[in-house]
């Protein structure tokens, strides 16, 4: 019997959920989040989110009727073929009247074509409910088995359903979202694989987590920074195995073969964007310190050395190094050809450039600051990371920064203080990887105060925070066994789910005018003949 399965059978009537089959657990993680969203959001004016409401349904529409993409900014590729299916597959089922642009009612027919964008958005919305509850499904799954306990899984997966950035995400359209599933599944997805005994399972984890990877810089280049996270934490993960790898080094061959025939075409694209980077729809700065086009290898340098530091830390063979090597490689690579389903060169040069990229809408958001700096790295990009810093502790304390208290400070709050009882009991691995977890997550929200304060960000620190709190209730199952502390332990999840709805109902009772999004939709908009409220 493995340790899951024992996991499984020592908590039969905890919360009487050890009568319930596993997938009925996760269908009822997503039937709560799915009622939540219906309730509170699904229902409003199709305007209230335009940006990116709005323009990601535009790009539905745009793809479906075979003109190429307009919209590059995050550069959002995946999540339009994404959204351009749904619309597609809607419409055949006959739930959907316009999935086309050229479908659309003509302007002139106000009713009938706020009724069509009513409907477009709402489409949009029911995809990104469908997204997070799959995403909070996979978790809690994914948790059960990193955690090796059923129940402590399942909690994960509430937890994450209601924390700040899926509740945000499954609300609206917006390009984080993909981007979001697929980094924090290919942290998970390496977590998992460094847990297992070296197989063939453990290398298929790490070819999906290679992919993901690929995956949310596709979407969203933002995804890099917790990608960047991912192999220091795996090395905290792992274990240490007697026996040796299968395969050995006649598999590694071979799965080096496997990666090498996809990774000459992903390196062509990479290269091809790098020297494209002239060829951008936004004046690219060069990053300084002679990085620009270089850092790029330095980033797949440090993926080689988590690799390879996961191998010495846990005295694992050289053979299973190189095969953990390849399968990763070899997943990124195929991810990364998935720019050519719909080719368009400004996707390729946008993911290939991504800090040139991203630090472009940094100086939209800093003008003051940053629009006079020649170089990305410069003094000034370092005085506004520091006032992130600043704001990211301040928020921890609630009394220093009250505005747009995240409720998953609850969990966090939770999480240092079990890694405190332990490490003065004598444990130093799980408030390791407690301080690892919340280390990345103030990191990576520091790094995005540079666009603001966004709650959708959250999507990609949320997990992070779950895992390190439910570390602390495998490393201490009283709590769940006590009846007293159970009652607290709920009575603060309860609380946390309360908390997760006080934004949501503050935004369903205001009341907004869409007249200010007039001004950007015929920048980002070009192909539609304007909206009834910008005739007004």
């Amino acid at each position: 019997m493995t340790a899951a399965d024992r996991a499984d059978t020592a908590v039969p009537r905890r919360l009487d959920l050890g009568r319930l089959p596993w997938w009925a657990l996760c269908l009822l993680l997503g039937v709560v989040l799915a009622a939540s969203c219906l309730a509170l959001g699904f229902r409003l004016p199709y305007w209230r989110n335009a940006d990116q409401d709005l323009v990601l349904a535009y790009h539905g529409l745009l793809l479906n009727d075979g003109l190429p993409q307009e919209y590059f900014d995050h550069p959002g590729y995946l999540y339009f073929l994404v959204v351009a299916g749904w619309y597609r597959l809607l419409h055949a089922l006959g739930l959907l009247e316009v999935a086309r642009l050229s479908d659309l009612p003509p302007l002139a027919d106000a009713v009938a074509y706020d009724a069509a964008w009513q409907q477009l958005v709402q489409a949009g919305r029911g995809l990104s409910i469908l997204l997070c509850a799959g995403f909070v499904m996979v978790v809690a799954t994914l948790a059960r088995f990193i955690l090796e306990d059923r129940l402590i899984g399942f909690l994960s997966g509430l937890a994450v359903a209601f924390a700040m950035g899926v509740m945000t995400q499954a609300r609206q359209m917006r390009t984080d979202l993909l981007s979001g599933i697929f980094a924090g599944l290919a942290l998970l997805l390496a977590i998992l694989a460094v847990r297992r005994r070296p197989g063939a399972g453990p290398l298929g984890l790490l070819t999906l987590a290679g992919g993901c990877a690929s995956l949310a810089m596709a979407s969203k280049v933002q995804a890099i920074f917790p990608l960047l996270a991912t192999p220091a934490i795996t090395v905290v993960f792992g274990r240490s195995w007697r026996e040796p790898a299968p395969g050995g080094w006649g598999r590694a061959a071979l799965l080096a073969l496997l990666a090498a025939a996809a990774l000459v075409p992903a390196v062509e694209l990479l290269r091809f964007g790098i020297e494209g980077s002239g060829r951008a729809l936004y004046p690219y700065r060069p990053v300084g310190g002679g990085l620009s086009g270089v850092y790029q290898g330095i980033i797949a340098g440090w993926v080689v050395l988590g690799v390879l530091a996961h191998a010495a830390v846990w005295r694992l063979r050289p053979a299973w190094a190189a095969q953990a090597l390849a399968a990763v490689a070899l997943g990124a690579a195929v991810g990364l050809l998935s720019l050519l389903i719909r080719w368009h060169e400004q996707n390729a040069i946008a993911v290939a450039n991504f800090i040139e990229h991203m630090f472009v809408f940094t100086t939209w958001r800093h003008p003051g600051e940053l629009q006079a700096e020649g170089q990305v790295l410069s003094g000034s990009l370092v005085g506004l990371l520091l006032e992130g810093l600043w704001r990211t502790f301040a928020i921890r304390t609630v009394v220093l920064h009250p505005d747009r208290i995240p409720q998953t400070l609850i969990v966090e709050w939770f999480a240092i203080a079990g890694a405190l009882v332990a490490w003065r009991r004598g444990d130093r691995l799980m408030p390791l990887r407690v301080a690892l977890l919340l280390g990345a997550a103030w990191g990576l929200e520091t790094l995005f105060s540079l666009r603001g304060f966004q709650r959708a960000y959250a999507i990609y620190t949320d997990p992070l925070a779950v895992l390190a709190a439910a570390l602390v209730l495998v490393r201490f199952r009283g709590i769940l066994d006590g009846v007293r502390s159970r009652r607290w332990l709920f009575g603060g999840m309860a609380l946390y789910v309360a908390l997760a709805h006080v934004w949501p109902v503050v935004f369903e009772l205001r009341r907004g005018d869409p007249r200010p999004h007039c001004e950007w939709i015929p920048v980002y908009m070009k192909q539609v003949e304007g909206f009834p409220f910008c005739q007004r």
